[in-house]
């Protein structure tokens, strides 16, 4: 008998893939959803809609206890990088507890997406692990998904962490398209001083196949990272877009970059994350497919395929 997997927020980037994935291996998929358009889009994916939002905390109680499987990857920041920290941890916090209601007592895994940016750098810039020590309280990154850890475990709820890399790419998708279409426009891109923070990307598909491998094999209360490459500075990888959308690459104090992209672009532009992959690897057995790294699918891949598309609607 084929299982259920539960999933907020399939229509995503990642989401999506995650879907497409996981019907192609025989699950069986029910997917939140907004409005028709993603009605639309997640039953051309093979998953059936359920009608809700974050907010819609009964709906998520009632569906997660039917599946086998859930799967959150919705947060309120997605779409809306004005909200306030307050306001967004609210929502998410509240849409976790909903959907833990309808696991407690049973071993059935509850997929939290989480962020690789949640552990601070290693002080010698060395790679850090899911066990590396996370950021004081006041730091843009401190208050994160994990904080419920415990709780949910004596509740019973066989909650598991996956700790997204900073760049999620491929598919002509996530932050790199979000800065495309921010930078194509205006006509210059940037990066903030002095760019030589490096960060961690994973390929999305590799990701999807990570969170499947989870949620059949992942320990309770365990993170994992979903990581690839952690060497990356992030002026190539601005460099890199800008190159692709042929337009310059200007360079831009901290403050100068709060002012024109808020706080939270801002600080991320800067963040450093060197995340291994190794807990993942080591004890699922995943392993990692992408044929191109960040940069070159950024210069030569489905990025460059979309600065030409970028081009042509700008001209």
């Amino acid at each position: 008998m084929s299982k259920i997997i539960f999933i907020t927020g399939g229509s995503g980037y990642i989401g999506s893939v995650i879907i497409e994935l996981a019907i192609a291996q025989g699950y069986i998929v029910n997917a939140l959803s907004r409005s028709e358009s993603s009605d639309t889009k997640l039953s051309s994916l093979g998953a059936s809609p359920v009608r809700g939002d974050m907010k819609s905390l009964d709906v998520l109680t009632r569906e997660s206890s039917k599946a086998d499987i859930v799967i959150n990857m919705a947060d309120a920041i997605a779409g809306n990088y004005s909200i306030s920290q307050d306001e967004r941890w609210a929502i998410n916090f509240a849409a976790n507890d909903a959907l833990a209601e309808g696991l407690k007592g049973t071993s059935k895994p509850f997929l939290i997406t989480s962020g690789a940016l949640t552990a601070q750098p290693h002080p010698d810039d060395e790679e850090t692990d899911e066990s590396s020590p996370g950021w004081p309280e006041g730091h843009i990154y401190a208050r994160g998904f994990e904080s419920n850890r415990k709780n949910y475990l004596n509740q019973g709820v066989h909650v598991c962490y996956v700790r997204l890399a900073p760049y999620v790419y491929g598919r002509a998708g996530s932050g790199v398209r979000l800065f495309m279409d921010m930078w194509g426009p205006r006509g210059a891109g940037a990066f903030v001083k002095p760019g030589t923070a490096l960060t961690t990307s994973v390929h999305v598909e590799d990701t999807a196949r990570l969170y499947l491998l989870i949620g059949e094999k992942g320990r309770a209360g365990e993170s994992y990272n979903a990581t690839s490459e952690t060497d990356v500075p992030q002026k190539s990888i601005c460099e890199a877009i800008c190159k692709t959308l042929g337009i310059p690459c200007k360079e831009f104090e901290l403050d100068d970059a709060k002012a024109k992209l808020g706080d939270f672009l801002a600080v991320f532009l800067t963040a450093k994350c060197r995340a291994s992959n190794k807990k993942a690897r080591e004890e699922l057995g995943w392993s990692l497919q992408a044929e191109k790294g960040i940069l070159e699918e950024i210069t030569n891949g489905s990025y460059a395929a979309l600065g030409k598309e970028l081009g042509k609607d700008s001209s």
